[in-house]
């Protein structure tokens, strides 16, 4: 087969010298003129030389597109990953802008009280509930947080650890039925029980019970953490009063009471790890 091709093109390059010999000889014989064996081998020739010149053509743009296409498939690669770098710096950015903000909050409790101590989480994962009954957190026990540690923000009490692992913990919120501690009203300072209730938990709401009859709270009212009991630290605001209402006895009242931290829309929070129990 390789001895074939080398003949065969042997053939065409003697085929070659042999025309171009004749066309030579004819030109000199007509003094220039162009004979009809050569007008006759122009005119057999152009439309190889035309279908040669447009595949040449075709093949050159054809490769120029391919690089250019190339080019901006580069180009846009390097502006996806510039996207991508500037994307988590922004993400960054504001990670550190809301631990600022929890460390601030940290800095201003710890003035009122220097007993606190203070582990900064983030909230990774949320219950099956979109009203907020309880989160997970990127810290746990290595981290020195253990059970009923209070968890709150810059807007107030968010609930209670209720589970804790080696490096997570599980939040429960105050509108879970879970939650119990002893409450004051920062107005009248009535002290009361701050409990989660079935009904107004699906509400986000909670209940503020053991009200006397002649209780002067009214809708507005703030309602913080007493610190009775040792559960949880003094001063910790919880809650706002909507409603006041009669117990079905009426012996007692009760209000409903709007957390003051909007579950849905937060992302980091300050955990309570120590404090001075009240007296």
């Amino acid at each position: 087969m390789k001895e074939f091709f080398s003949r065969s093109w042997l053939a065409i390059v003697l085929i070659a010298v042999l025309v171009a010999l004749i066309m030579g000889i004819c030109s000199a014989v007509t003094g220039g003129r162009v004979s009809p064996i050569s007008d006759l081998f122009n005119i057999l020739a152009s439309p190889i030389q035309s279908l040669t010149t447009s595949i040449t053509d075709g093949t050159s743009g054809f490769f120029e597109k391919l690089n250019d296409y190339e080019k901006l498939e580069a180009e846009n690669e390097e502006l996806r990953k510039s996207l991508a770098d500037t994307q988590k710096k922004l993400r960054d950015a504001e990670k550190a802008s809301l631990e600022n903000d929890q460390l601030r909050t940290a800095l201003d409790m710890k003035t009122k009280d220097e007993s606190l101590v203070f582990e900064s989480a983030e909230i990774v994962s949320r219950g099956d509930s979109n009203l907020g009954y309880t989160f997970t957190l990127d810290k746990g026990s290595i981290n020195g947080i253990a059970v009923n540690n209070c968890v709150v923000t810059t807007e107030g009490m968010v609930g209670y650890i209720s589970e804790v692992g080696v490096n997570w913990s599980v939040v429960t919120t105050v509108i879970d039925t879970g939650m119990e501690a002893s409450a004051i009203v920062s107005r009248t300072r009535e002290v009361a029980s701050a409990e989660g209730d079935y009904e107004l938990m699906h509400e986000g709401k909670f209940k503020l019970s053991y009200i006397t009859k002649e209780s002067q709270i009214v809708r507005g009212d703030t309602v913080e953490t007493s610190g009775f009991g040792g559960l949880f630290p003094k001063g910790i605001i919880i809650g706002r009063v909507e409603e006041v209402k009669s117990e079905a006895h009426g012996i007692t009242k009760y209000a409903i009471l709007s957390p003051t931290v909007d579950f849905q829309n937060i992302d980091h929070v300050l955990v309570i790890k120590e404090f001075k129990v009240t007296e």
